[in-house]
């Protein structure tokens, strides 16, 4: 009964220190001196290590868990150095630190199993440089996009099997003849129809203007790796989808730039050289890869197709993607 007695009273000890702490943290934050918004942003997430910390400590008397009382209570003197820390900017990487420690440590002894795990993904998201996110998304998301034009070209197969009652339709109305009163009329009850060939070749270049787009994306990245520097997003996720969107942005461009030049919507026209096709396969493929490549261009092709839209708003400037935020400031400064 007395060894209860005691542990009861080493914990309250405990508790009675993360409460003194709490309340030096409150005094901090309501001080007539303004601290950097990242120093105060430490603040808030100190108050939360030391209230889960009260928590798990309580948890730990009322079960009488000796062994994760006496691991809690290891953990209070980093506070007590990051509360005093706190206080002078200067220590922020020590605070940032140690905020860090306590919470995988606690973390560690709720989750034993899955702490590791979460712990190597925090620490990628901490320590890893902005370029190697990019990558790491670039390469993760590599298998859907090898796999997004074999679905494209599923999904346009699909499409003419089910358009072949329409081809059939348009080659019996041409090879008819056509009657004395159609041709007083000058042909007005013939439709013109898109023929099976049309509509394979479209189908192709469309998947090539896709593939195109989605390649200028990727050595755009690969060409501007040490580029990515700017340390805003270092401890941010948005470099990661940067890296893993980008693609699917460069491919949907190149299918977007493609309608748009097959349309006549732009004053580009790629015309069908009967003596040398491939030139036409070959100027879509230049096209989308550069538009993929080139985000001032994307931009410039997206502002002309408002312009030509009827109710179509003028751009006033240029749209700032968010993969073009990561770059430098001097980088981006000398792109304009």
């Amino acid at each position: 009964m007395d060894k209860n007695i005691d542990d009861i009273s080493y914990t309250k000890s405990s508790i009675s220190q993360i409460d003194e702490l709490t309340e030096k943290l409150r005094e901090i934050s309501v001080a007539e001196i303004v601290l950097e918004p990242e120093m105060q942003q430490e603040i808030v997430n100190l108050l939360g290590v030391t209230a889960k910390l009260k928590s798990e400590l309580s948890v730990a008397r009322l079960s009488n868990n000796k062994k994760k009382d006496a691991q809690l209570e290891a953990m209070i003197p980093n506070v007590k150095v990051a509360v005093h820390a706190i206080q002078k900017s200067s220590n922020k990487i020590l605070v940032k630190g140690l905020r860090r420690d306590i919470e995988y440590s606690i973390r560690k002894i709720d989750y034993p199993l899955l702490s590791p795990c979460f712990e190597a993904f925090k620490s990628f998201l901490y320590k890893a440089e902005t370029h190697t996110k990019v990558c790491f998304g670039l390469f993760a998301a590599l298998p859907i996009h090898l796999l997004a034009p074999v679905t494209l070209a599923y999904l346009l197969a699909v499409a003419n099997f089910h358009l072949q009652p329409l081809f059939a339709e348009n080659v019996q109305q041409q090879s008819a003849p056509q009657s004395s009163l159609g041709s007083q009329q000058g042909g007005n009850d013939t439709i013109a129809r898109i023929s099976e060939y049309d509509f394979e070749e479209a189908s192709a270049l469309l998947i090539l203007s896709a593939m195109a787009g989605a390649t200028g994306s990727v050595v755009s990245i690969m060409l501007r790796l040490d580029q990515y520097r700017n340390p805003k997003y270092k401890e941010t996720l948005l470099p990661v989808f940067v890296g893993a969107f980008k693609p699917a942005i460069g491919a949907f461009l190149g299918i977007f730039v493609f309608a748009l030049i097959s349309s006549t919507l732009l004053p580009i026209t790629v015309s069908k050289d009967e003596t040398k096709p491939i030139n036409r396969w070959l100027a879509f493929l230049a096209i989308s890869f550069v538009v993929g490549f080139s985000e001032r261009l994307a931009n410039d092709v997206v502002s002309k197709a408002e312009q030509i839209i009827p109710g179509g708003k003028t751009s006033q400037g240029s749209n700032l993607s968010s993969e073009t935020e990561l770059l430098t400031t001097d980088e981006k400064n000398q792109s304009q």
